[in-house]
């Protein structure tokens, strides 16, 4: 009932042992003749074999023979030539006879191990042949059950495929011996077998289930319980029969009805059985019926009777009650713990029954940790629990965390020396938290149940797996929402209804963090210590509703500080201050800690390990592996280096750090995105800010950049092939030695990140000043692009994020920039690898830092061509002659030269081209030449109410591309102008044709425009050698734009249509910023007109308004040639708005703002007229602005659109009387009654301003004294 370890073996049975293994191992690798020697030998062996040592000698040499014919699998070999296989034939089958049944076992075994190695079917009919025949001859007890397992294991071995026609003749057989009466070990010996078979044979055995299930029933029935062995091999082919049916189980045809029922009734005579081994047999049956056909399986009969073989003194019971819960857990964890709580107090259950706990069967599988050595069991047991965990924690929070708490906190029997249960009060904040670190906390006991009895003291393994537990509450909490870290929400659940919130229990898991990572034994403090990390960086964001401006876990810094000092006590293992360092950081960063005094407690702990970075010939006699300290000091310096990070995140809001504020963590806690009702301002300034933490760092920052650099170093050695391991130093590096560099690169791995991204930061913010800046700058651009070259995605996203974060900061200094373009291979394959991680790694925030670290390289490549420019002027031309506007020479310094050839992998604005080509494609897959592809990522990535990542992204990829031409010679702009007009118009095409009408452009057409102003507006257009193809290309640009607008038959079936202000946006930008040749060409110029019309006479206002203030841009800001067709054409159909009923008397905003932008684009009109027909504007302008304005009881009655008109007209009529006065006083002279209302308007205006002034004197404060 028990399987406690043994001790070691003597050493002779090792050493027999080992040989075994040895022989296993090198037989397959001897020649053919050598075999045949040693098969020889061991049949005179076992010939010569006294009889008393006969049986363990032949067990030996069937283990050897077994090992070996198994290293012949492993190695894909055959057994040999025809002498091999006859001795080794011979061998096996004299055992298959013996009077040992384990040596017939292993006979056996052999004999299908052999059959499988030889692979010769002929070979394998011989064998079986020869079994059939001494089976049919035989009739005594041993060469029956000899051949009849050798026929099962020959079927296992070689597989029903490869022995079909002697599958009907081995069933046959084997049913027929398994009904024996007469010879129970006969039957046991055909039932395994034929369990062999029927697990082996799949789909094969199929047509043998019926009988086989009717002769197993019969069996049942028949057998008397006294023969246990023959029940159990039942049992194993029961379940086997289950297996090979399948999912078929779940049908409803009569015949596997039948079948389901067949078995569930054996499975209820097993269960029925006195032994507990056959009852663990009937439960193994019921769990694999339950894998195929759960509808079918009874679990509010099967669940009590699992609680009550929990219990059992048998451990193979107790080994198969918990793997059914296991699996019946993982799909029906809701439904198992309803029918288990059934059970609890059950004062009246039988003793098979056991009652179970209060605390459910979370709680009696707990417990069962603590009485339970077998491995096996112990698993099981957790995976139960955990399946339990996830499906009940996040409602049942109060229950679970008081059954681990009541582990975590049990006291040790009295007199131990042992750490006594900590009763921590974390309610709320010490009295006097100046001191409270030193807090000392009270013991509690709990030694008996609430029956008196004695209970087992929790076990450390046990203690461990709590705190594990504890920690994956937190995690299914994150996954639940946002509630569990939200107080506010929390204190509005109601009592009773099975809800629950983690926040609540905030003192509970401090208290079983503290107490796990105070105690003295290290597996449980490392538990404690993370534990402690998952809160603080689980609650760091949550704010206490009660205190404004304070954080929920500020009351709680006694308890982390407290917690965290003895991992830094002498003596402490290295692991374990490895894991406190990482707590330290979370601490520090998170910005809790107010109080700059209380986080120098914490900062301390930090200080005074920074001793430990000094050689190992310095210390003490060491207790521990090398490694270990490496570990230790790698955790040091990443700890060091994560505080640094969020010191210069929070302290510096340059752009070296925009990454790090642009992108979102996901995996933060819900409270930072999802609860908009506390803001940055409720909290003030906090102490712990950037600059405070910078300050805490800066005293350090010599010794720590050194220690940062020097652990890279260490990184970028041990990351070398092993091709290079002789170019590695002999002795060790700055934090391992030779010995122990296999065991510390792990370590390395794990801490590299936070320190390249701390050593960017240090030397972006020095200036790379001081000595080998250019070998510094290289190590860290190796390093990064050593892990995002990976050709296996091993790094993590974290890890991804953090390198492109540094490279970033990298090359956000001048001089790091001239160090990349130095050798154009390193910008180039820095873009190549850009590409590849949009292609591997499908995550936004890697998107994003791709398109950041990108613009630094077209930033340091045109940085670079500027310079190359500057000296080639000064090379050409003479010192006082000012450059031309265009020189050949320096002009074609840029990419394509003289010819315009871009070649691939030379090429660096090819490899950016490819990257933002990559991610268009990423975010809309229609955009792939190669034809649409399913739109998982679509244009519509923008979200409803604004610009969403991937209109983000769209749009930064459009501008990148618009930056491109700056790189390239003139003709090598032109090679390029196609493929970025090309996608540009391709984004218009796929996002500017929205589903539904919204107000706003979305941000991929918003890219798109700034990417063809850019093109159009590019100096090359008018460079005297490209001037005519770039024109053509954008017309041709335009021209394609202006149908994707049309609505008739040109467009391709399917084929969507152009926002109208999208379009109108689009040809604004060619009217305003390309050459006047390319809009004024009478093909492109009516159509444009044409359109503008038609979205001014819209029923959209939106449209309507955007038109207008498109129309006033053209007029203010383009050559007369240009806007005379759409003056001529347009307006009069302004001046027709700005005289319709519904402009002079709005009704909404809209159709207010309409009128406005009608007014300022006539005004637009009046400055653009010739000066001998400006009156003739003026005339028909200011009647209009008349008509608008109010008097008298009109004006006191109107409403707040009218009365704003009527203010922007007599604004705007002021303003024309002032700029032209003469055309003015004429138009006041035709008309008296103009002049009249004129005149009427301003006094009203001056009275009223007169009267709000009066009354808001007296309102006005006092001036305070001067202090």
């Amino acid at each position: 009932s028990t399987n406690d370890d043994s001790g070691p073996l003597p050493l002779g049975v090792a050493v027999i042992d080992a040989s075994v293994i040895l022989f296993g191992s090198v037989f397959p690798r001897v020649s053919n003749k050598h075999r045949v020697q040693m098969l020889g030998h061991f049949t005179d062996c076992i010939k010569a074999a006294k009889s008393s040592r006969s049986d363990a000698l032949s067990l030996n040499v069937f283990s050897a023979l077994l090992a070996g014919l198994k290293g012949l699998t492993e190695a894909k070999a055959t057994l040999g030539q025809d002498d091999v296989n006859k001795s080794c034939t011979a061998l096996i089958l004299g055992a298959l006879g013996s009077q040992s049944a384990m040596l017939r076992c292993a006979a056996a075994e052999a004999l299908g191990r052999m059959a499988q190695v030889i692979g010769d079917p002929r070979t394998t009919a011989e064998l079986a042949q020869n079994s059939f025949d001494k089976l049919k001859s035989a009739r005594d007890v041993v060469t029956r059950t000899g051949h009849s397992l050798a026929l099962g294991c020959m079927h296992r071995y070689v597989g029903g495929l490869g022995s079909p026609q002697h599958l009907n003749t081995s069933v046959s057989v084997l049913l027929a011996l398994s009904q024996d009466s007469t010879s129970p070990i006969v039957q046991v010996w055909a039932l395994h077998a034929l369990y062999l078979i029927a697990d082996s044979g799949g789909p094969m055995f199929r047509g043998y289930v019926e009988p086989t299930l009717s002769l197993s029933l019969k069996l049942l029935l028949s057998v008397p319980h006294s023969h246990v062995d023959v029940h159990q091999s039942i049992g194993k082919v029961l379940t086997a029969i289950i297996t090979t049916i399948g999912p078929e189980l779940q049908g409803n045809t009569s015949t596997v009805c039948g079948l389901r029922s067949s078995l569930l009734c054996a499975c209820a005579v097993m269960q029925d059985h006195n032994d507990p081994l056959v009852r663990a047999e009937a439960t193994s049956c019921l769990q694999q019926l339950h894998l195929f056909a759960p509808r079918h399986v009874n679990l509010s009969s099967l669940v009590p009777t699992l609680c009550g073989f929990l219990s059992s003194n048998h451990l193979l019971l107790r080994k198969a009650a918990v793997a059914c819960l296991r699996q019946l857990t993982q799909r029906e964890a809701k439904e198992v713990c309803e029918h288990a709580l059934a059970l609890v107090n059950n004062d009246n259950a039988s003793t098979d029954e056991p009652i179970i706990p209060e605390t459910g069967l979370p709680g009696l599988l707990l417990s069962m940790l603590d009485t339970e050595s077998d491995s096996a069991l112990i698993s099981h047991t957790h995976d139960t629990i955990i399946s339990l965990l996830q499906v009940r924690a996040s409602t049942n929070l109060s229950q679970w965390l008081s059954l681990f708490k009541a582990v975590l906190t049990v006291a040790p029997d009295a007199g131990s020396n042992d750490v006594q249960e900590t009763g921590l009060s974390v309610d709320g904040p010490s009295e006097d938290e100046d001191e409270d670190d030193g807090e000392e906390f009270h013991t509690g006991s709990g030694q008996e149940d609430g029956n008196g009895k004695n209970k087992v003291q929790p076990r450390w393994p046990t203690r461990v797996f709590a705190m594990e537990c504890v920690r994956r509450i937190i995690s299914v909490c994150k996954a639940a929402g946002p509630r569990h870290f939200h107080l506010t929400l929390a204190k509005e659940i109601i009592p009773g209804r099975g809800d629950d919130a983690l926040v609540l229990h905030l003192s509970d898991l401090v208290r079983m963090a503290f107490i796990a990572a105070t105690s003295d034994c290290d597996q449980l403090r490392l538990e404690g210590l993370t534990a402690m990390q998952d809160v603080i960086e689980a609650f760091a964001g949550v704010p206490e509703p009660e205190f404004p401006g304070h954080l929920l876990l500020e009351q709680y810094q006694a308890q982390v500080g407290a917690a965290l000092r003895p991992a830094f006590a002498v003596g402490t293992a290295p692991h374990v201050t490895a894991a406190a360092c990482q707590v330290c950081s979370a601490w520090i960063s998170s910005g809790v800690a107010k109080d700059l005094n209380v986080l120098r407690r914490v900062q301390q702990l930090l200080v005074c390990s920074l001793h430990k970075l000094q050689a190992s010939d310095d210390r003490p006699q060491l207790l521990y592996n090398e490694s270990l300290l490496t570990l230790e000091r790698l955790a040091l310096l990443k700890a060091w280096a994560q505080v640094y990070i969020v010191a210069m995140t929070g302290n510096n809001k340059k752009d070296n750090n925009r990454p790090n504020e642009s992108i979102k963590d996901t995996n933060n806690s819900k409270t930072d995105s999802e609860d908009n009702d506390f803001d940055d301002e409720d909290f003030g300034d906090f102490e712990s800010g950037g600059g405070s933490l910078l300050a805490l760092v800066q005293p350090e920052l010599p010794s720590l950049s050194h220690a940062w650099l020097a652990a890279l170093k260490d990184h970028a050695l041990l990351s070398l092939p092993p091709e290079f391991a002789s170019q590695l130093p002999h002795d060790g590096g700055a934090f391992y030695t030779t010995e122990t560099m296999d065991s510390c690169r792990p370590h390395y791995a794990a801490s590299w990140p936070p320190l390249v991204h701390a050593a960017a930061i240090f030397l972006n913010a020095t200036q790379f000043k001081g000595e080998a800046g250019q070998d510094r700058f290289h190590l860290l651009f190796g390093i990064c692009m050593e892990a995002l070259c990976s050709p296996r995605l091993v790094e993590p996203i974290e890890s991804v994020v953090t390198c492109l974060r540094a490279l970033f900061t990298l090359l956000d200094s001048e001089l790091p920039r001239q160090m990349l373009m130095s050798d154009r291979s390193l910008p180039i394959e820095l873009s190549n690898v850009l590409h590849r991680l949009l292609l591997t790694r499908d995550s936004s925030d890697v998107h994003q830092l791709v398109m950041d670290v990108l613009s630094q390289i077209i930033k340091a490549a045109t940085e670079d061509l500027d310079s190359r420019r500057k000296r080639k002027l000064k090379e050409v031309l003479p010192a006082n002659q000012d450059p031309p506007q265009s020189l050949p020479e320096v002009d074609d310094l840029g990419e394509g030269g003289t010819d315009g050839i871009l070649v691939p992998g030379k090429s660096l604005v090819f490899a950016v081209l490819e990257v933002c080509l990559c991610l268009l494609v990423n975010q809309i897959p229609n955009l792939n030449p190669g034809g649409p592809l399913p739109l998982s990522m679509s244009s519509s990535s923008s979200s409803a109410n604004g610009v969403g990542i991937g209109g983000v992204l769209v749009s930064r990829a459009l501008n990148t591309m618009g930056r491109l031409p700056n790189l390239c010679s003139p003709t090598g702009g032109v090679a390029i102008l196609p493929t970025i007009l090309f996608l540009t118009t391709g984004v218009l095409k796929e996002t500017g044709c929205p589903s539904k009408p919204t107000p706003d452009v979305p941000g991929e057409v918003t890219g798109a425009l700034q990417c063809l102003r850019a093109v159009a507006s590019h100096p090359y257009s008018g460079h005297p050698d490209v001037v005519e193809q770039w024109r053509l290309l954008l017309q041709s640009t335009l021209a394609k734009i202006i149908d994707l607008g049309k609505t008739g038959g040109d467009n391709a079936e399917g084929e969507k249509k152009l926002d109208e202000v999208a379009m109108m946006m689009c040809i604004a930008v060619f009217v305003l910023h390309s050459s006047p040749q390319v809009a004024s060409a009478p093909n492109l110029q009516y159509p444009c007109i044409n359109h503008l019309r038609q979205c001014l006479m819209s029923d959209n206002n939106n449209t309507k308004v955007k038109c207008i203030q498109t129309l006033r841009t053209i007029f203010g800001h383009c050559e007369a040639r240009v806007c005379a067709g759409y003056v001529h054409a347009l307006a009069p159909r302004l001046l027709d708005i700005l005289h319709s009923k519904q402009s002079r008397s709005p009704t909404n905003d809209l159709e207010l703002s309409v009128t406005l932008e009608t007014i300022s684009a006539c005004e637009a009109l009046v400055q653009l007229a010739e000066p001998k027909h400006r009156g003739e504007m003026v005339k028909m302008l200011v009647p209009a602005l008349v008509d608008c304005l109010l008097e008298g009881p009109a004006l006191k009655e109107a409403g707040r659109e009218a009365r704003k008109l009527h203010e922007a007209a007599l604004s705007s009529i002021m303003k024309i009387g002032l700029n032209h006065p003469q055309e003015f006083k004429s138009i006041m002279s035709e008309t008296g009654e103009m002049r009249s209302r004129v005149e009427t308007a301003i006094r009203a205006s001056q009275n009223s301003n007169a009267t709000t002034g009066r009354q808001n004197k007296p309102d006005q404060p006092a001036p305070h004294r001067p202090s």
